[in-house]
């Protein structure tokens, strides 16, 4: 299946490719502490930065994790904006960005553990997640490679997928903080389309005219599931819109 790069896309490709060749420069030969800045630390949220929930999401730990975060946005990312617009995608995907962030921070403070508050976080893993999980309910039954070389449906790979993030949960050490960022991306997700979807398929049934005349009852204005006609699959196997 070709692959489709919008112009938002670009765009943040570029922004983000950008901001990490400017970490590099600038902590590794300048001496500067852009990460210190901007990684999303606990114990400097504690402090005052609290910018740090947001921006954390544009920086990378190092190349393979900004190369793997950029090819699934790329992968998903084009697809997702063309069904919902420039505008609800970005909220979206940094909302996923922000919710994965703010979980984390939460997550720390609970355990309280002094030398895992001074572990920052970084990258854009919990928006990327969110995107997979819109991804497998905008196209069900597109055809995806899990591991790069296992091809299975969309609904399916963000099941496994999900289920690969709760295992590393639970017996992945350190790691499982990022784990459950991760899955607190997707739930993030997943709860912004349920709300978004009840706020948006429920429609009240316009009663008739010359219904509210003197002896006459007024009808009930029955809410119903309200599903569009031209919500049928693309050829390439995804729905046009998704309410």
């Amino acid at each position: 299946m070709p692959i489709r790069i919008s112009e938002t896309l670009k765009r943040l490709l570029y922004i983000f490719v950008g901001i990490f060749v400017l970490q590099s420069v600038v902590d590794q030969f300048f001496g500067g502490n852009l990460r210190g800045w901007f990684a999303l630390t606990p114990v400097d949220i504690l402090n005052g930065r609290l910018w740090q929930v947001f921006t954390y999401g544009f920086l990378h730990a190092d190349v393979m994790h900004l190369v793997l975060n950029m090819m699934v946005l790329v992968f998903v990312g084009s697809d997702i904006e063309s069904v919902w617009g420039r505008r609800k995608f970005l909220m979206f995907f940094f909302y996923c960005t922000l919710m994965a962030g703010l979980f984390y921070l939460v997550l720390q403070l609970l355990m309280y553990d002094p030398l895992s508050l001074r572990l920052p976080m970084v990258g854009a893993s919990g928006g990327i997640y969110g995107l997979l999980l819109a991804y497998g309910i905008l196209f069900p039954d597109r055809e995806m490679l899990f591991m790069m070389f296992l091809p299975m449906k969309a609904k399916q790979f963000v099941w496994v997928l999900a289920g690969v993030e709760f295992l590393q949960t639970l017996y992945s050490g350190q790691g499982r903080l990022g784990a459950i960022a991760h899955l607190s991306g997707m739930g993030a997700g997943y709860l912004f389309l349920v709300l978004q979807a009840k706020g948006m398929s429920f429609r009240g049934k316009p009663s008739k005219s010359g219904s509210g005349s003197s002896g006459s009852k007024k009808r009930p204005n029955h809410l119903r599931l309200v599903k569009d006609e031209s919500n049928e699959e693309d050829d390439r196997g995804g729905p046009r819109t998704w309410h």
